[in-house]
């Protein structure tokens, strides 16, 4: 049986616990070290692990720790950049959460430092391993609606307010883009079936419901609104979506100091010919992903939703048939994506071999939201630059 891989985890918010908790519990992985420069958090992980793991608030500890292979970058995402330059230096496999970063600068060192690597890297891009996003590029490779000329994909969150607008990833001056932080994977996968890079993008966007009224310092916890507020969260114990409970800022969601747009829409080009769409809104009453191809032959539509009822039908040009698909789905964090985009990791690791979603895919999704985000602050189309320009 091969030796179990060492595992480091960078960055213990709510998502580098978890993380530690799936590698650490993993057959195949060994929670080797983990490092934050905050000591509760640390303290936080030690509650859990105890004795079996070593604590580290500088990363060239961690990386010189014994039996150390591999990397997770869990960092807030300003700083995702630095930690996967340092720890791809020093020869470890590296996954960093997605996104790869918030600025194009620190995309393409990432890039370089990738390209002279001998370590596999990977970003969190987990949606493509969930079980309908890969049965939807199946059926594209099959050429069930031919050559795809023309998509769109619409991100519905109905958890906006809650995940976003209570804490400072309402502000553009800490996140920069909820198209960065929330929408790339979802941008990964219209890239991914769209079949090219994105070149040119041209959006629009608005706050157009959060933010505005109430002062930025109110708070759930000493509002008098509180039991009647749909908004209202408990700030020390609150559930994610892919079931770490955490404990989170609780301002209120109307703060005034909120200016990140709650509301997108991207029109994009393909080096390759194609164009597509793409909305994100966080207002919505459902938490879903819908996502439409037309080719030459048909159209294909895939509904995507926590729960797991997942849905894709395909439509034939010049007849009444249509085909409907109805993915299993078998458990785990978005749609099943977490367990195996890790298996994945590991895999790598294991035989050597180039991930699914690789440096480019990382590049191209983070890019064309950065660049999106541009558009909408400017008014003007803005060109995609090249990934090792």
């Amino acid at each position: 049986m091969a030796a179990a891989i060492g595992v480091g985890v960078v960055g213990l918010g709510g998502r580098g616990r978890y993380f530690c908790d799936l590698y650490g519990s993993n057959p195949r992985s060994r929670l080797v070290g983990v490092c934050d420069l905050s000591e509760a958090r640390l303290d936080l992980v030690r509650g859990r692990w105890g004795d079996s793991t070593g604590y580290h608030r500088h990363l060239e500890d961690l990386l010189a720790a014994p039996g150390l292979d591999a990397v997770i970058v869990a960092t807030d995402d300003p700083h995702h950049a630095g930690p996967t330059v340092q720890a791809l230096g020093a020869g470890k496999h590296v996954m960093v959460e997605k996104p790869m970063a918030q600025t194009i600068a620190d995309c393409q060192a990432m890039a370089r430092a990738a390209a002279v690597a001998d370590g596999v890297f990977m970003i969190g891009l987990e949606l493509r391993h969930c079980v309908l996003f890969e049965r939807v590029r199946q059926l594209l490779d099959q050429g069930v609606i031919g050559r795809v000329l023309l998509g769109w994909g619409i991100d519905n969150v109905s958890v906006g307010g809650n995940y976003f607008y209570h804490n400072r990833m309402r502000r553009r001056d800490y996140i920069k883009s909820l198209l960065i932080q929330k929408a790339c994977h979802s941008l990964d996968l219209l890239n991914w079936y769209m079949g090219g890079r994105p070149t040119q993008v041209f959006a629009y966007g608005g706050l157009d419901y959060y933010g505005r009224t109430e002062s930025a310092d109110k708070r759930c916890r000493d509002c008098e609104r509180a039991a009647q507020c749909p908004f209202y969260v408990n700030h020390d114990r609150f559930v994610m979506d892919y079931g770490a409970t955490v404990q989170i800022d609780d301002l209120c969601v109307w703060g005034a100091d909120a200016d990140v747009p709650d509301n997108s829409v991207l029109a994009v080009s393909y080096d390759n010919g194609t164009r597509a769409s793409f909305t994100e809104c966080h207002f919505t009453p459902e938490y879903t992903r819908e996502f439409t191809f037309v080719g030459e032959g048909g159209k294909l539509y895939a509904l995507y939703n926590n729960e797991g009822n997942f849905l894709i039908r395909v439509q034939h040009r010049f007849t009444d048939h249509v085909d409907e698909y109805r993915p299993v789905f078998t458990g785990g964090h978005h749609g099943g994506g977490d367990l195996r985009i890790m298996e994945e990791f590991l895999d790598c690791i294991a035989r050597g071999r180039a991930p699914r979603a690789g440096v480019e895919a990382a590049y191209d999704s983070t890019a064309l939201a950065i660049a999106a985000e541009d558009s909408i602050q400017n008014g003007v189309p803005v060109d995609i630059p090249p990934m090792l320009g």
